[in-house]
């Protein structure tokens, strides 16, 4: 090998270890740092209709989130509803209620869906602390057809209880078509509910959130409002 074909080889190599460094940057700075919220602490719930809420039960606002754990906007958006619940839910301020609305995923999502309402059926709990579990599987190419058996793995539940339970749930049906009775439209998506109000988008300082995320200087505003009003 001549010295010019030897420096070339070194340019590539370190071409590519660069471009190998710059995925990974990346990579970490989407992934969602769900962990270090602990989930447990804070008081869950559901609604009459089964949707899965976090937060204290007498909270004046509920933040309605609509997502899907394949979709990549949920991923981006998924540090801002962490913030969030840190900020607002933990502190007794405001109520999360996540609705699986199934956008990118498609099936997947629907799966996904019946199989977190069922490891919340076998292991209270559940169904939070795989939250930031599915976007890591949707992020990482693991978001497949045997999300059932990575979930089965992860919390140490039955596998084929989980099968059984998932093949009739409706919980994603339901999730779904209350969304749409309501406008949503895609993923991410959030309304508001006040006290035990009707769920609507939010209005705040004269704009409409129908569409897409609602920066979390907004939220923060809807919540302070509420806890301050009346």
């Amino acid at each position: 090998m001549n010295p010019k074909q030897r420096q070339l080889l070194i340019v590539i190599a370190v071409i590519i270890v660069a471009a190998i460094a710059f995925i990974a940057v990346v990579t970490l700075a989407n992934r969602p740092s769900g962990p270090d919220i602990d989930y447990a602490s804070i008081p869950q719930s559901r609604t009459e209709d089964g949707a899965f809420v976090l937060g204290h039960a007498d909270a004046p606002v509920t933040i309605i989130e609509f997502a899907d754990w394949a979709c990549s906007h949920c991923q981006s958006y998924r540090s801002t509803i962490e913030n969030f619940i840190r900020d607002e839910v933990s502190t007794g301020r405001a109520k999360l209620e996540f609705r699986v609305f199934p956008t990118s995923g498609g099936q997947l999502t629907v799966y996904a869906g019946q199989i977190a309402e069922c490891a919340e059926l076998q292991k209270p709990g559940a169904f939070w602390e795989l939250q930031p579990f599915l976007y890591e599987l949707a992020m990482t190419g693991r978001y497949t057809e045997d999300i059932g058996r990575e979930v089965a793995n992860r919390l140490g539940l039955d596998y084929s209880q989980l099968l059984t339970c998932s093949s009739e749930s409706t919980r994603v049906t339901t999730d779904t078509n209350f969304g749409r009775t309501g406008g949503v439209q895609g993923t991410p998506a959030i309304m508001v509910r006040y006290a035990d109000g009707a769920a609507n988008f939010i209005t705040y300082n004269g704009t409409t959130y129908s569409r897409s995320e609602v920066p979390l200087d907004v939220l923060s505003g809807v919540v302070n409002l509420a806890n301050t009003s009346g």
